[in-house]
């Protein structure tokens, strides 16, 4: 019992009085524009894109169309230096032939349709403007 009070009383207090506040911490970044994924959520994307078998485009007007998944695959588009480590090489999604359509594209995920950007937008970036994350 004697040990356990001095072992509480040798650990650091858990708050400390003059930190900085959480904000200043994590600051909010941009999404990279055009928007690409570093190389553990690429093949992440890939893979449930793929068990998906099907998207579903939502264009501006918010008409809804099934897109069937026939081929997708990952690109290498780049280095970003300025990125976090093991986040610089930037890699793409190509579907069906043409570049992935991150705005408009949802996938069925947790029992809705998500948004495929903003489901790899990482909790410290900012989120697209004007983008549903979910729809009904």
């Amino acid at each position: 019992m004697v040990f356990v009070g001095l072992a509480l009383l040798s650990l650091p207090p858990a708050v400390n009085a003059n930190a900085e506040p959480w904000e200043s911490l994590a600051p909010i970044l941009p999404a990279p524009e055009p928007f690409t994924l570093n190389s553990y959520d690429v093949i992440d994307a890939v893979w449930m894109i793929r068990r998906s078998f099907a998207l579903v485009y939502r264009n501006g007007d918010g008409r809804r169309r099934t897109v069937p998944v026939r081929t997708v695959r990952s690109v290498w588009v780049g280095f970003e230096p300025d990125a976090y480590e093991n986040h610089q090489n930037r890699y793409d999604v190509v579907l069906n032939g043409e570049p992935l359509d991150w705005d408009h594209l949802y996938i069925e995920y947790a029992g809705s349709l998500v948004n495929l950007r903003l489901l790899y937008t990482y909790r410290n970036q900012q989120p697209v403007p004007d983008v549903e994350y979910r729809l009904d």
